[in-house]
């Protein structure tokens, strides 16, 4: 066997097979993070306790192999990739061992999310104080690793400042605790660590003394500019260390109390370096953050589609805002602080706008905007991104404001654009030029601009590491920041800890250039000779189909898994092969030729995107708008036309052709597929999972029904034109009854009603679209785009409106990157009239007609559960406003995630177990927790998904319809 084979071979002995991955793909994945640097692990392995991370310890020391420990992978500076063998703890070690409210004390383990940790202490009024941006994905592992904090730190400092004792592995796999004299081990290793240390301590007093940053805010380094020789606290050398000193496997932290109210005042400004300037003034009525927002990440916000809607505290187009934080007791408490700021901020002479955020929901909507900073910067779609490099010094917020301007002068005459924000009140300014590291000439100012901002960050008496740590981006530069003597205390500190330097190596000390292109994601010779040239959808908005899958940062906000809907997969299986980051990373490896010459006709790589539900919850909720849904589409299509389309796909894809033939002879077709011999074969043959119920023809479909109804009353001139229904497939052969609740709601309002289907009885493409069969759906696409262009050619007030979300998706999203580019005009005109039937009944409530309908005064608990495309590109606002008018109702809408059908995917065999591991998330203990509830959904598939436990849910319509008299037949 080969030395890796060996390796394999031992650790699965240890940890079990399925906890060991050294194939291509796993370790592709865990060559990059958040960084701009790509580096190849040995391997990667997943600890479900201790003893297997002592075992791991053993075997590496014994064989002389790196060793790198690894959370969510958000490092921004290139210090969780190494060619190591990587021990992800978010698998497994993920566990609250104890919490003691009385004393504000957690023990937990390193692989816990610190969302999810204070989810659990909210409940005691409890938190984690240091809250970096990335808490959704971020673990206390990583937090350690780094030492990080966030918005608040002027208030809890820094994660050393909140650690009482580490539980870690040394690089001898010795496992020990250290802390200070009450909290370390009382051991021979132990007391001789503390020994030395205490003598370096001593040896190096003046050097610590002279040449640590002046700023309280810094990451840089190992902590011994915080320990005291009379007090020696180990711990504090691991906080901060880069997981190049021992490997933490368990953490006593303090907590802080949650404060009982906020506010929010966001003071505008017309020019940075007043804004700036003014922070010092601000910090005298004492918030408990001053958080900075720029003009280019402004701009960003509001060209994504989704946060765009957030915007709703700036006033004009200011170049940046200050978002101050106070804490309170009571309203009353809160507004004293705000007008407090003002008088100040007016005494000083500011005189514009101040908006105020008092509403939990407005603050929501502020903090949503800044945490996602990082990805709405590196949303530009082309090759010059807003790369880390200086992003991280802090100086003493006295200097601040000339410490940008000096910044802004580097970067300008280096030729490139910067953005600024992040946190304004410790002096910490998240700097990020505007480069495109593909060329020389990007490289040359990445150096450039890194070495001259050291420089100034040394002038002012700051750190070039304020909270992410130095990794190999600014790692280099620690000579210049502490000094040789400082620095040859950091190699006596790794010495005593990790003497064969198998620990993370080559981080703090001996850190390679971090123009080191051999290191980098990118570089000049970078490129991708294996990605897709003849795509079916139009990538040039996107700088191509490769710009599109470059558009993944690293970020990891799809690693979240308690709150919205990206990404369901990985919310279900917490792997990151199964995550949107995932994803892309391996498309762009593959384009780059690193599976080989076979690149993105790989099965490798179609098994990495086997589980994408192409829900569309990445475009929306990615700050960098990641549409995986049609990069996975276009992928099929190429892998398809290479290694044929499989039957079931035919099938699906073609689902309106099928419905016509069975919708013919409904109860014939029914009694044939619940015939068990006929339906299991049909299961088999298909791969449908026998778990789940086929859905049944309706007795007549929509068309025939429709075509038997009267005429009713003329337009009312008081409410608009009645937009004309469309029929999709499901209604017409499924589920008629919507298009009879649609028609009976005009008909109660006396508006007249035109219903009708696709052209030539088609589809709108959606399973074609969701299949990767994209040349069947450019066909419907084309043929349903020219025949509703000839209708507004005729007609150019004509509106259409759609019941399933999935289709209207399809024209809102999908046509325009799908027509030629002679259709795409219209495509985008004909997107613009469509609408779904709550945007018709929403747009009712304005009129004096739908506060005639004839209610019935029956009580109703409405839950509703918004479809994956629906949230991610028009909102629920409309359904919650059709069903808000029916007297005696209320209406809870849940975030449940995605459904976890997605279409066919949750009836094909290999994914049902996913699909209802998506559906225990959220939805489906919301329905078991109430059982009298309503649930209302506008998706066919989401219907079905809650049918599968539940029993029934309605659609929007269907509960309109009954509550004014609708029965359905």
């Amino acid at each position: 066997m080969t030395e890796i084979q060996d390796i394999v071979h031992d650790l699965r002995r240890v940890l079990g097979q399925e906890n060991v991955a050294f194939d291509e793909v796993t370790r592709a994945l865990y060559s990059t993070d958040a960084s701009n640097y790509q580096i190849m692990p040995i391997g990667v392995t997943f600890p479900r306790h201790v003893e297997d991370v002592i075992a791991i310890h053993e075997y590496a020391a014994q064989h002389k192999i790196p060793l790198l420990p690894r959370g969510g992978g958000t490092s921004l500076a290139g210090q969780t990739v190494n060619h190591a063998i990587v021990m992800d703890f978010t698998r497994h070690m993920r566990r609250i061992r104890s919490i003691n409210a009385e004393e504000k004390t957690v023990t937990v383990e390193p692989g816990i999310v610190l969302d999810q940790l204070n989810r659990q202490l909210y409940s005691l009024g409890l938190m984690f104080g240091p809250d970096p941006a990335s808490a959704n994905r971020a673990t206390i592992g990583g937090c350690i690793g780094n030492n990080a904090t966030g918005a608040h730190s002027i208030l809890y400092r820094m994660t050393s400042d909140h650690v009482i004792a580490l539980d870690v592995v040394l690089a001898s796999a010795e496992k020990v605790r250290l802390g200070n004299k009450k909290h370390t081990s009382h051991n021979s290793t132990t007391q001789q660590l503390m020994h030395n240390v205490q003598q370096l301590l001593i040896k190096y007093s003046d050097a610590i003394q002279t040449h640590s940053p002046k700023t309280w805010r810094n990451s840089a380094g190992y902590g011994l500019y915080r320990m005291n020789a009379d007090n020696v606290d180990l711990a504090q050398l691991i906080v901060g260390a880069e997981g190049t000193l021992a490997t933490v496997v368990s953490a006593e932290l303090n907590l802080v109390q949650c404060p009982l109210m906020t506010c929010l005042a966001i003071v505008h400004f017309q020019d940075l370096i007043t804004s700036l300037e003014a922070v010092p003034v601000i910090l005298e009525t004492e918030p408990s953050a001053v958080e900075l927002l720029d003009q280019t990440i402004l701009d960003r916000t509001r060209q994504h589609q989704e946060f765009s809607k957030l915007l709703t505290f700036v006033e004009g187009n200011p170049e940046a805002l200050l978002v101050v934080e106070y804490y309170g007791e009571s309203e009353a408490e809160l507004s004293a602080k705000i007008q407090r700021l003002k008088i100040r901020l007016s005494q000083w002479g500011h005189n514009e706008p101040i908006v105020v955020a008092t509403t939990l929901s407005q603050q929501a909507n502020v903090w949503r905007v800044r945490k996602a900073g990082l990805g709405l910067l590196a949303s530009n779609r082309s090759d010059w991104k807003t790369v880390p490099c200086i992003e991280d010094a802090a100086v003493p917020v006295e200097h601040l404001a000339e410490y940008i301007r000096r910044i802004i002068n580097i970067v300008h005459a280096q030729g490139a654009t910067m953005a600024v924000y992040a946190h304004a009140s410790a002096g910490c300014l998240h700097v990020r030029p505007l480069l495109n590291l593909k060329t020389a000439e990007g490289i040359r100012q990445y150096r450039a601009i890194a070495e001259a901002a050291v420089d100034v960050v040394l002038e002012f008496g700051g750190t070039t590491s304020g909270e992410h740590s130095e990794g190999i981006v600014r790692g280099e530069f620690n000579e210049r920041l502490f000094g040789h003597e400082m620095m040859q205390a950091f190699r006596e500190i790794k010495q005593m800890f990790d003497p064969h330097k198998i620990l993370n190596p080559n981080r703090i000390i001996d850190v390679p250039r971090m123009d080191d292109q051999s290191l980098m994601r990118y570089g000049e010779n970078y490129s991708t000779p294996l990605k897709l040239v003849n795509t079916r959808f139009d990538w040039q908005d996107d700088n191509g189909f490769d710009g599109a899958v470059e558009m993944c940062n690293g970020a990891g906000v799809c690693r979240k898994e308690d709150i919205g809907t990206m990404c369901p997969s990985f919310m279900a299986t917490r792997e990151e092969i199964d995550s949107t980051r995932g994803r892309a990373n391996i498309l762009r490896l593959a384009m780059t030729g690193k599976f080989g010459l076979s690149g993105m006709q790989d099965e490798r790589v179609k098994a990495v995107l086997d589980l994408c539900l192409s829900c569309k919850a990445c475009k929306a909720e990615c700050p960098s708008a990641v549409d995986m849904a049609r990069i996975k589409s276009e992928f099929m299509a190429n892998y398809q036309d290479h290694h044929g389309i499989p039957l079931r796909s035919r099938i699906f894809s073609t689902v309106h052709l099928w419905g016509r033939l069975g919708g013919r002879f409904p109860m014939i077709t029914n009694i044939l597929m619940n015939f068990p011999i006929l339906e299991s074969l049909m299961k088999r043959v298909l791969k449908i999972a026998p778990e789940r119920k086929l859905p049944h023809f309706a007795k007549q479909t929509f068309s025939r029904w429709w075509h038997r109804q009267p005429s009713w009353a003329q337009q009312h001139t008081s409410a608009p034109p009645t937009p004309i229904l469309l029929i999709d497939t499901f209604t017409e052969y499924y589920h008629p009854q919507l298009g009879e609740a649609v028609a009976y709601v005009a008909q109660q309002l006396g508006l007249p009603l035109r219903a009708m289907r696709f052209p030539q009885n088609g589809c709108c493409g959606r399973p074609s679209i969701s299949k990767g069969l994209l040349d069947i759906a450019k066909d419907l696409a084309t043929r349903n785009v020219q025949y509703f262009a000839h209708m507004l050619s005729i007609d150019s007030e004509a509106r259409f409106m759609v019941l399933e979300p999935s289709c209207l998706s399809a024209f809102k999203d999908d046509y325009i990157h799908l027509v030629e580019p002679e259709w795409r005009k219209w495509a985008q005109k004909i997107a613009e009239r469509m609408m779904s039937v709550e945007d018709w009944l929403a747009e009712l409530q304005s009129t004096e007609l739908y506060h005639k309908l004839n209610w019935d005064q029956r009580k109703r608990h409405l839950i509703l559960h918004g479809h994956c495309h629906q949230k991610a590109l028009w909102g629920t606002i409309a359904a919650h406003k059709a069903l808000s008018n029916i007297p005696n109702t209320t209406i809870q809408e849940l975030d449940a995630g995605c459904c976890g059908m997605a279409g066919s995917f949750g009836y094909e065999t290999e994914h049902f177990n996913v699909s209802i591991t998506i559906a225990e998330k959220r939805l489906y203990p919301a329905i078991r927790s109430h059982p009298d509830a309503i649930f209302v959904a506008s998706g066919t598939s989401c219907r079905e998904q809650i049918a599968h436990i539940q029993g029934k849910a309605y659609h929007p319509i269907e509960v309109v319809a009954t509550a004014c008299g609708w029965q359905s037949t």
